[in-house]
């Protein structure tokens, strides 16, 4: 999704299911009128969404690092398991992100 804040492009129904979540914050704060379940819901929202990106941007990096293993594919290329990130979003922060990583040419991948 161009734009988008963690800078992913997202398939289309993990946007759509984005996009639903934050039409379900926007519409329960219009219409609650406590306070505190607003907040107790808005935040369980905000979790849901944060689970969703974190599942598609986990499988966009384990699709790129599929292609860069096919590229190089003469070389004997090898994965060497992942590292942990965090990443901060409009919806909260993302932690334990899986970045899976090669055993070599990491610092080649765009």
């Amino acid at each position: 999704m161009e734009g988008h804040p963690i800078g992913v492009s997202f398939h289309k129904p993990f946007r759509i299911a984005i996009a639903k979540r934050e039409q379900q914050i926007l519409r329960g704060k219009a219409t609650s009128f406590q306070p505190e379940l607003d907040e107790a819901l808005e935040q369980a929202m905000k979790s849901a969404v944060l689970e969703v990106a974190k599942t598609v941007l986990e499988s966009a990096l384990e699709e790129e690092v599929k292609a860069e293993l096919a590229k190089l594919a003469s070389d004997r290329p090898r994965r060497s398991g992942y590292f942990q990130r965090g990443l901060d979003t409009q919806y909260g922060h993302m932690s334990n992100l899986r970045v899976p990583k090669l055993r070599r040419h990491n610092s080649e991948r765009e």
